[in-house]
């Protein structure tokens, strides 16, 4: 005769006593609201950079979107051919970060459309539709 198999558990089983409604019983709105801290007055126009006058200098302007800065640096003779240590130039940098005014301001400065990046790429093919399209537009308007 086989033995019955007897469950022991010496612990009894609890009773759900959680509500199963997922409404807050709480009257406290406290969580509602977001708070943002402190107030400061804070103007992006006067914060500037001290930006490097170097190809790496340009770079982070260039990542930062900061086109005054990239204009200022260019002007001061920044080559816009300069290569980063990727191996891509300025012009696939503004390319790839969507900065249309910077891209402008490089080609304008003689930067190559046809520099290719260490993955065989111009800077048009790294550059969005909408940009690769006002790219091909200004090469088209400076003979280019």
């Amino acid at each position: 005769m086989p033995n019955p198999i007897v469950n022991i558990n010496p612990k009894p089983k609890k009773e759900n006593k959680i509500p199963t409604s997922r409404a807050s019983t709480s009257d406290n709105k406290q969580g509602t609201t977001f708070n943002v801290g402190p107030a400061t007055s804070c103007n992006t126009e006067t914060m500037t950079v001290d930006y490097e006058v170097s190809g790496e200098g340009l770079r982070e302007a260039i990542k930062n979107g900061d086109v005054s800065a990239a204009k200022k640096l260019l002007s001061q003779g920044v080559d816009a051919n300069y290569l980063d240590k990727q191996g891509s130039s300025l012009l696939h940098l503004a390319a790839v970060f969507n900065q249309t005014e910077i891209a402008f301001a490089l080609m304008e400065s003689g930067s190559s459309l046809y520099c290719k990046n260490s993955q065989g790429e111009t800077p048009l093919d790294c550059a969005p539709a909408t940009l690769q399209f006002k790219m091909k537009k200004k090469m088209e308007e400076s003979g280019q």
